[in-house]
């Protein structure tokens, strides 16, 4: 190797690299050819609805609610078949007590849940009630298209929550 570029590859490197060690920030490089679109991600973008975030026992839900057009006695869940074709991400949660604001807070829990990782559009959290040694517990579901109110089926759920993106003006 001449000393020529020996010098030219130490100067690329220590170009890199101080910035780095002085805490400033680096331009990414540009990508070589601009990334296609997935399906997923363009119907993300499509997927939200109008509405503003609620306040439930102080905790606040930006995702406006998706209540179901039929009245249920005994609670409600998506339609099994929708929910299997269109989930992303499911996780549990603990609700702390009591259970009624518990369960506020872990619906506040499943939205970040959800935007951190497989980017719904919707969620729902069902209260899944005491769980032998661990306590309360809920589950969090998210999915990749808005929860329709008249998808929803009747189900033996105390507590439920049903949450649709809201759309960013």
């Amino acid at each position: 190797m001449r000393v020529a570029d020996l010098a030219l590859r130490s100067a690329t490197v220590l170009a890199a690299l101080a910035p780095a060690s002085l805490g400033l920030a680096v331009p990414a490089p540009a990508p070589a050819e601009a990334p296609t679109p997935t399906v997923a991600a363009a119907h993300a973008v499509a997927a939200c609805t109008t509405g503003v975030p609620v306040v439930t026992a102080g905790y606040t839900i930006n995702y406006a609610p998706a209540l179901p057009t039929a009245i249920f006695d005994t609670g409600y869940q998506p339609e099994p078949v929708w929910a299997k074709a269109h989930v992303v991400g499911t996780y549990t949660f603990g609700v702390p007590q009591p259970v009624e604001s518990g369960f506020a807070f872990a619906q506040f829990k499943c939205q970040y849940y959800c935007n951190g990782g497989p980017s719904a559009a919707g969620f729902f959290v069902n209260y899944a009630g005491e769980q032998s040694n661990v306590g309360s517990m809920s589950s969090c579901t998210c999915y990749d298209d808005l929860l329709a109110p008249e998808s929803f089926i009747s189900d033996n759920m105390t507590l439920v929550g049903a949450w649709n993106h809201i759309c960013v003006a």
